[in-house]
């Protein structure tokens, strides 16, 4: 081991080449050295995603930064049967939808969303010019089945590649 300024870094060769025990090592990565990944669906959906902690090397745990472009959503209002999230507003002003109200959101703001329909939420961009920056991270728990009530769609998330599945209610 190494002893560095923010903590304990691990250099092997044998837990680079093994993902398993990285699982369980400390992990350290600067979000500057990691891609934006965009992704959009219809008019009003939108963001942009840095996967800080990726599937490689998630064990309980994920850590995501998104951006999202004035005007747009980052996803469809949903739940998940199986995980909470939470996120961290770094820059930007919006607002959530949840269950029962709506919820204005600022730089500083913390949301935490449970697993469960209670959990319901989808995160708008309200600027007409500025982008909505923000921190998530939650639980991995597999499977998970992800509720998108106003599409009445599901997703299944099993945790292996190609095996996820998108859904319409009517199908179950």
């Amino acid at each position: 081991m190494i002893c560095c300024r923010h903590g304990y870094k691990r250099v092997s060769q044998d837990l680079r080449q093994n993902p398993d025990i990285m699982k369980h090592d400390i992990l350290q990565i600067n979000e500057k050295e990691v891609e934006w990944n965009g992704w959009s669906k219809a008019d009003e959906i939108e963001h942009n995603r840095k996967r800080i902690i990726d599937d490689e090397h998630v064990n309980k745990l994920y850590c995501d930064i998104y951006e999202i472009p004035p005007g747009k959503a980052n996803w469809p209002l949903h739940y998940h049967t199986c995980n909470e999230e939470v996120f961290y507003i770094i820059e930007g002003c919006g607002e959530v939808v949840t269950e029962s109200d709506v919820l204005q959101v600022k730089p500083g703001d913390v949301l935490r969303f449970p697993a469960g329909e209670r959990g319901v939420h989808q995160l708008k961009n309200t600027s007409d010019s500025e982008t909505l920056k923000y921190l998530d991270f939650g639980t991995t728990n597999l499977p998970d089945v992800v509720f998108m009530p106003a599409e009445n769609k599901i997703e299944l998330f099993a945790g292996k590649a190609g095996q996820d599945k998108m859904c319409s209610y009517k199908d179950l």
